[in-house]
């Protein structure tokens, strides 16, 4: 369960921004969007939350941040070695931002337990990490590290609560990697929760790249296949089977004046392709190659494997553009699965950004799930509840949005500078 999540000096966030998914003293929709989750100390929360605002607002970094913590959590002691760069980006239009460090933080329950987990990182090493749980109402400091530059160490907190030997995790942990990460590395089972949270529990969907590895595992066996279909067949994206097949690239595929050798090397490499079935008047199935469905379906079945599973395992799914190639009433239709107690049992939540002002109103969402992206002077990105704008209850928030009333709103510029671009063709 999500319950907060930070992000400073990342891509286009400069400043520290913070998506809060904690109910406020609303009293709408109470039975259906909110929960109370099964951790000591712990508020009551949301099931949902939409990002709203105009392109290049910055909501697709926020998908980014996600992405990177768990990456770097995942991957910083596995993947590389002493002196390798981290894959962080910080904020690159100002010049003091350049050489300060990214830093992201989550808070989360992972098996009844809430914790505070966070770090900041530049390319060259982890900064500083910290990690606290709350067992109960007080606060256990389970990891403390941080960079001191004039003596060029690591200094670390006492660390009372960690159980086992921590000076040898300690001396283990690389500068380019997160002690959390070295800890699991080294079979440590103390923080296991807390790394299966961000491996197992969170899942990301984005707008770009390929993000149908999740459902085309479930495709891979005869009872996740089935419920891929019935997921599409729900919202009347009526085809009969899936197959993935393994294949290889063609070498007709690869550029005239790429060497040989290389394309001989690319095309030992397997890859997973789709096609998708329809069932013909005279009951034979035609088979079709999956780029010929339109992109709408092939959006769907994106979503179907992490939606899938999310809702049943009560995880966490994180989704750029969920309106991306559908109809609103689609868009409207995924979001309520979310808000639904008898198919959402487990309280699985959903974070999306979206354009889809369809979706703003006071019947799907409660005032406090709604959130605005928008760019500052300096070009960073902010990011706002509507809660904190005082909305009334019942009003329109669409109408209020495309009226600029809450901000977040695409500036649109006089015709006057088409008309010089055309002129300078």
């Amino acid at each position: 369960m999500l319950i907060e999540f930070q992000v400073k000096n990342f891509r286009s966030f400069r400043d520290l921004v913070t998506l809060n998914m904690v109910k406020t003293s609303g009293k709408e929709l109470l039975d259906t969007h909110t929960f109370a989750p099964n951790a000591p100390a712990t508020p009551d929360l949301l099931r949902s939350s939409a990002v709203y605002g105009p392109n290049a607002s910055g909501k697709t970094n926020l998908v980014y941040a996600f992405a990177a913590m768990a990456g770097l959590i995942r991957n910083s002691a596995r993947a590389g070695q002493k002196g390798d760069s981290l894959p962080v980006t910080p904020f690159l239009m100002d010049v003091g931002s350049r050489k300060k460090p990214c830093e992201f933080q989550a808070i989360f329950v992972s098996e009844g337990v809430r914790y505070q987990y966070g770090f900041s990182a530049t390319e060259k090493r982890i900064v500083k990490e910290w990690l606290q749980a709350y067992p109960n109402k007080m606060p256990q400091r389970l990891i403390e590290r941080e960079y001191d530059a004039r003596n060029k160490s690591y200094t670390w907190g006492s660390m009372t609560k960690f159980p086992g030997s921590r000076k040898l995790l300690q001396d283990a942990t690389r500068p380019n990697a997160l002690f959390l990460s070295t800890a699991i590395q080294l079979n440590n089972e103390f923080l296991q929760p807390v790394f299966n949270w961000f491996s197992k529990t969170l899942r990301t969907v984005s707008s770009r790249g390929p993000n149908s590895i999740y459902s085309m595992e479930l495709c891979n066996n005869p009872d996740g296949k089935k419920s891929v279909l019935d997921f599409l067949k729900a919202i009347d994206i009526n085809i009969d089977d899936i197959s993935v097949k393994e294949e290889r690239i063609d070498l007709k595929a690869f550029p005239d004046d790429m060497p040989d050798e290389l394309k001989k090397q690319l095309q030992k490499l397997p890859f997973m392709h789709l096609y998708s079935s329809h069932r013909l008047s005279n009951d034979k199935m035609q088979v079709f190659d999956w780029d010929e469905e339109s992109d709408g379906t092939r959006r769907l079945f994106e979503f179907a494997g992490p939606m899938l599973e999310t809702l049943k395992n009560g995880h966490v799914v994180v989704i750029d553009e969920l309106d991306r190639h559908l109809h609103p009433a689609l868009v409207g239709f995924l979001i309520q699965l979310f808000h639904d107690p008898n198919i959402n049992s487990r309280n699985a939540q959903l974070v999306l950004t979206t354009h889809a002002t369809a979706t703003l109103n006071h019947e799907l969402f409660r005032r406090d799930q709604i959130w605005f992206c928008e760019k500052d002077k300096k070009r960073a990105t902010e990011l706002f509840p509507l809660s904190a704008l005082s909305p009334r209850k019942k009003e329109n928030f669409e109408y209020g949005y495309l009226s600029g009333r809450y901000g977040a709103f695409p500036y649109i510029k006089d015709t006057r500078l088409i008309k010089q671009a055309i002129s300078g063709l």
